[in-house]
């Protein structure tokens, strides 16, 4: 990292330590859920030891939310603002079985990833430590938003169709279908389950939101490209009136050479 990345972090204090363990946990999260998708096949909360990562990956996110509502100066503001952040993240996976509760087979893994929640919170700022320019930083956040999504996606589509939907053989098929959907062209591959039309539905949008950002952007960097070139080129034929006096400077100079010759 950049010496300017280490004063971003530095500034942040605890908070920015805290911002960072959350990445790695939600890293150690993905990679569990992934885990027991390709390994076991079968829905997130039924794994001991994914359902174990889960509650201490909770337990620590929630820690972390009350950290920083203690250091925070508006309290108030603060309540209102990461209530529903501190609800997704709740470890439902474990509580509701002890109380009795037994969620459905699609909706159970659904709830696995609503931690994962905080962590798309706590990636956007962190991005903002690694890029220097505003555009770069929100080009950086949609980019890993997308694919996260994508990805993410792709493991519950996989757990939904599998072995209900014939056109779901294998992981790549959930995949290809996730992408299609994302970047809302469609796929010959169709939802059977109602897990699977609800990420139906929620890939589209979150295709139909972060694709159109990435079109700006590009028009923006072509935009400032052509400003920056045509400044440069501007500046090496000179202003106007030195173009204008080193025409007339030339014309003189041929007519010099004209009467000489003469």
């Amino acid at each position: 990292m950049s010496k300017g990345t280490w004063e971003r972090i530095k500034d942040q204090g605890v908070k920015g330590l805290l911002r960072l363990i959350v990445l790695i946990c939600s890293l150690v999260l993905i990679g569990v859920i992934s885990y027991d998708t390709f390994v076991y096949n079968n829905p997130f909360y039924q794994s001991e030891f994914a359902e174990k990562v889960q509650f201490w990956v909770c337990i620590f996110f929630m820690v972390d939310l009350a950290l920083e509502f203690i250091l925070s100066k508006r309290k108030a503001r603060y309540i209102t603002t990461y209530l529903l952040l501190f609800i997704a993240c709740i470890p439902y996976g474990t509580l509701l079985p002890k109380l009795g509760i037994t969620l459905p087979r699609d909706i159970g893994y659904f709830v696995s990833f609503m931690p994962l929640i905080r962590s798309c919170y706590a990636l956007a700022i962190v991005v903002g430590w690694f890029a220097i320019q505003t555009s770069s930083k929100m080009f950086v956040t949609y980019a890993i938003i997308l694919f996260s999504g994508i990805y993410l996606g792709s493991l519950g589509f996989y757990v939904c169709e599998t072995n209900v939907n014939p056109g779901v053989r294998t992981y790549w098929d959930a995949l290809w279908w996730s992408v299609m959907e994302a970047i809302t062209i469609g796929c010959n591959i169709e939802a059977v389950t109602t897990g699977g039309k609800v990420l139906s539905v929620i890939v589209g949008v979150l295709g139909l939101l972060i694709i159109p950002m990435f079109t700006v952007y590009v028009n923006n960097i072509v935009s400032v490209f052509h400003t920056v070139t045509s400044a440069a080129a501007e500046a090496a034929a000179g202003s106007p009136e030195e173009r204008a006096t080193a025409n007339e400077n030339n014309k003189k100079d041929k007519d010099q050479n004209n009467s000489s010759n003469g």
